[in-house]
């Protein structure tokens, strides 16, 4: 199935070459000529990609920009301009652009960054598929009395920085604690790292 992109401008002529382009490239494209009727699209269409012009009468693109990154957290959004400068760009990139173009456009580089910003998305996506995956294969199951503690105990010590020791039986499923913290910490998005103290010998 085809990535879907959404192309929002005020001139004509821009959304009708940039169309031909992308959809030359295999992409689909729906346009919008404002700010809300581009909310409209986003809302009904859900695209892969929105490319935003910044200078738009009614709602401008930075209005519209904060708007989908409020209503789509992941969104992604190229911004382009073709009276920008380079405090419009750091502007855009807080409120949550992926990149910035500048007008006139170079439809080759156009293409190239379209390129990379939905493999980028594609990238992230499998990313998060596979952190649901492995979360769910060292998920904690029971609802015993004893399990609701343990969970409770594991939501007490996540937030810590300070180091949790977990101890017991070979085979009491101590990984499986010590994942759990893991996942509900602010350092979730880092590796967990397994090591086998009795495999590293003495000195």
């Amino acid at each position: 199935m085809a990535e879907t992109i959404c192309l929002i401008d005020d001139e004509p002529a821009i959304l009708n070459t940039l169309s031909s382009i992308l959809e030359d490239e295999g992409y689909q494209v729906l346009v919008a000529k404002s700010g809300l009727e581009a909310l409209k699209i986003v809302r009904s269409e859900a695209p892969d990609l929105v490319i935003l012009d910044i200078w738009m009468p009614e709602m401008d693109g930075l209005e519209t920009l904060k708007r989908l990154r409020a209503q789509f957290p992941s969104i992604l959004v190229v911004m382009m301009s073709g009276h920008g400068s380079i405090e419009t760009a750091v502007k855009a990139t807080k409120l949550g652009a992926y990149d910035y173009l500048e007008k006139p456009l170079d439809l080759e580089k156009v293409t190239i960054l379209v390129r990379n910003a939905l493999h980028q998305r594609k990238l992230e996506e499998e990313n998060l598929n596979l952190r649901i995956q492995v979360e769910r294969r060292f998920e904690l199951v029971g609802s015993s009395p004893a399990m609701e503690r343990l969970r409770e105990m594991i939501a007490m010590a996540a937030p810590a920085t300070s180091r949790v020791l977990i101890s017991g039986a070979n085979g009491t499923g101590k990984e499986l604690v010590a994942r759990a913290i893991h996942l509900q910490s602010p350092r979730h998005n880092r590796s967990f790292v397994e090591i086998n103290c009795a495999s590293i010998p003495e000195t």
